[in-house]
């Protein structure tokens, strides 16, 4: 049986519309995660840290160090700390609950794996170039707290201390994780 199309001919817009459906498809790639569970699981990330602030974590240190009085900071989580010293440098806290040490890049440094405290940490000489160190604490598989130091004048090895001082002093006040 053939079909004829032409003017006047249903064939013509049924092939059409038949043909675009088919085109179409209402799936995303990747696998679909009930709501409730992605909300479960961002929600105890967050909760991991409590009502944690960075700034209380920074300022004993920074302030026995005649640093200015730490600052607010959102660079690389919300809940971040700054404290300058004039001519010396700077130096930040970071609670970053949405990831863990692996996923911390190490910039222009290479990641050392250490301990501080009793938790896994790496620390990173040289992460922002000359004069610069972070040490990041896991504190879940998925939730750490960085320190970091930048200096005007010194070393890699200078500003790692400074940042293992400030995250040593840090580590007894974060949760436990799982």
């Amino acid at each position: 049986m053939a079909l004829h199309s032409g003017p006047g001919s249903p064939v013509a817009p049924v092939a059409v519309l038949a043909v675009a459906a088919s085109a179409c498809s209402s799936e995303l790639p990747g696998s679909a995660v009930p709501q409730a569970a992605a909300i479960k699981s961002s929600t105890r990330s967050a909760d991991v840290f409590r009502n944690l602030n960075a700034c209380d974590l920074l300022e004993p240190t920074t302030t026995a160090k005649g640093f200015e009085s730490p600052k607010e900071e959102t660079y690389e989580s919300d809940n971040g700390c700054a404290a300058r010293k004039q001519g010396y440098g700077s130096v930040s806290i970071y609670i970053v609950p949405e990831a863990g040490i692996d996923q911390l890049s190490p910039g222009q440094g290479t990641k050392i794996p250490t301990k501080v405290g009793s938790r896994e940490a790496v620390e990173i000489p040289g992460d922002a170039g000359k004069q610069a160190c972070t040490v990041a604490i896991a504190v879940t598989a998925g939730s750490r707290l960085t320190a970091s130091t930048s200096l005007n004048k010194g070393t890699n090895e200078e500003a790692c201390a400074l940042s293992r001082e400030i995250a040593t002093a840090a580590e007894p006040k974060l949760p436990r994780g799982n």
